[in-house]
């Protein structure tokens, strides 16, 4: 049993009479107390109270009962022992004094008389005047038993329906893991999408049960759920970074558990802009098969979906949900660091460094860094992240590969340009400044209605400068604090 479970059967045990379960999951939570009030007090039923049928005992209403407070004193007056779930209870507690009044009676008044009222919610409000005398626990999620158990019988129904299976062990498993983070409910429906219509089951069905997760990861407003898929050959050098990941890329399997590895908890990439850091996060998700989804720090602070620190743990707690993952923090500078004088970033900074050490979902943090020397030292020492990562301006050999991945991504023919010298003559550009540099050449090219040639880029490189020269003092900051501090994500060093 899940520890969340285990604890709410405790507290219903010792005979606690209020006990607020956090759960957007009514049926599953109520065929969980159904099953603890015949091992408990051997009643084959609960009693139900919600707002538009007031409270319901063995399927017959109680008159006038829609009214909270005397269906609370309904339950009161009952001598026998008995669960009574109040399903929408928390508007009616923000609105009347008096049901809270009626919640602390009865409290005192069914205390050790095991009958017992549970405040089933889908959030965590309760009044301060009942933090004495409640217990609030979230229900959990259903895990990869009752996930598999429920595939299971899809793959049941599709086989009697005449549908054909062809899945492996592994393979389904993909499907079960694919759905963790959804409600039953939700998942019901993911697999449902999944294979409408489809006459053969095959694993590539699984980037259905993915969609459902971008509709959940949607309805947090801060997090961004990422379908681009890009492959070790879309990132230019780094070769380091790259054979760090490659090495990783099982890290997250059971075989990985049963060698005695410790699932990974991320890396921090910081250095010069444009050089590729948010590439490498994008790069991480596809390697490792994982789905991506980027925190927007800037919409946390915003207000926009409520206090910051609420919203801030609320994306983690979701991000936990639907792992495995990888979460990409852009800039974590910008977001979680230890501002003098602001409560908030400095609450966010509590909440993300206890994350990181204790969660345990199966979720990689990649974040990436300009300005390192703003965040606090704390966030940086050995446990927060598995390593931290400088990537630098690019070397000659690493702009070689730089031109011919964009020229090609760009429909060019490579063979038509000195790639040697075109990486030459660029020292000091970062990646993203070659591929500006190409674009702005293309259109120079296609207005005159012929292909790109080489003298069209030799033209915008002798007209731009690169920003090795515009932050010359900058980068030589970055490329000091990262001398002992930081592994360098490429193997040559050109300065």
């Amino acid at each position: 049993m899940n520890p969340s479970m285990e604890a709410i059967k405790q507290s219903i045990l010792v005979g606690q009479p209020l006990i607020q379960i956090i759960s957007y999951e009514e049926k599953r939570v109520e065929g969980f107390l159904l099953r603890m009030a015949e091992q408990v007090i051997k009643s084959p039923d609960l009693a139900h109270w919600d707002i538009n049928h007031g409270l319901v005992k063995g399927n017959a209403p109680v008159p006038e009962s829609r009214d909270p407070v005397i269906a609370i004193d309904t339950v009161i007056n009952n001598p026998e022992p008995g669960f009574t779930v109040f399903r929408d209870l928390g508007p009616e507690m923000r609105k009347s004094e008096r049901v809270v009044r009626k919640l602390r009676d009865a409290y005192k008044a069914l205390k050790g008389k095991r009958k017992i009222i549970f405040l089933l919610s889908a959030d965590e409000y309760f009044p301060q005047e009942l933090k004495k005398e409640i217990d609030i626990f979230p229900f959990p999620l259903p895990g990869i038993d009752e996930l598999g158990a429920l595939f299971d019988k899809f793959l049941e129904s599709m086989q009697r329906s005449g549908r054909q299976v062809e899945l492996n062990d592994a393979e389904r498993r993909d499907f079960v893991i694919a759905a963790q983070g959804l409600t039953l409910d939700e998942a019901y429906k993911a697999y449902m999408k999944a294979f409408h219509n489809q006459q053969l089951i095959t694993a590539d069905l699984v980037k259905g049960i993915h969609e459902e997760k971008k509709q959940l990861i949607m309805k947090e407003n801060v997090l961004e759920y990422f379908t681009q898929r890009f492959g070790m050959d879309d990132l230019g050098g780094l070769d380091n970074l790259k054979d760090w990941l490659q090495k990783r890329r099982r890290a997250f399997t059971d075989a990985a558990r049963d060698f005695g590895l410790e699932k990974p908890r991320g890396f921090l990439c910081m250095g010069v802009s444009g050089c590729g850091k948010s590439l490498s996060a994008k790069v991480t998700a596809s390697l490792w098969k994982l789905p991506l989804f980027r925190l927007d720090m800037n919409l946390v602070y915003s207000g926009m979906a409520g206090s910051p620190e609420l919203v801030f743990s609320r994306a983690l707690q979701t991000m936990d949900s639907v792992a495995p993952a990888v979460l990409w923090i852009d800039e974590i500078e910008s977001g979680i660091s230890d501002k003098q004088g602001d409560s908030s970033s400095s609450r966010i900074l509590g909440y993300f460094l206890t994350w990181m050490q204790e969660h345990t979902s199966e979720i990689f943090v990649a974040a990436t860094a300009n300005r390192i020397d703003l965040l606090p030292a704390e966030l940086l020492r050995r446990g927060r992240f598995d390593q931290i990562f400088f990537i630098d301006l690019p070397t000659r050999q690493e702009r070689e590969e730089i031109f011919s991945i964009h020229l090609k991504a760009k429909g060019n023919e490579v063979s038509g340009f000195n790639i040697p010298q075109l990486a030459q003559i660029t020292k000091g550009w970062s990646g993203s400044e070659i591929e500006q540099v190409i674009i702005s050449a293309m259109y120079e090219a296609f207005n005159e209605n012929r292909p790109l040639n080489e003298d069209d880029l030799l033209v915008i490189f002798g007209n731009s400068v690169p920003l090795a020269t515009t932050m010359e003092e900058q980068i030589k900051k970055i490329r000091s604090w990262a001398h002992n501090r930081a592994v360098r994500a490429s193997k040559d060093v050109e300065y």
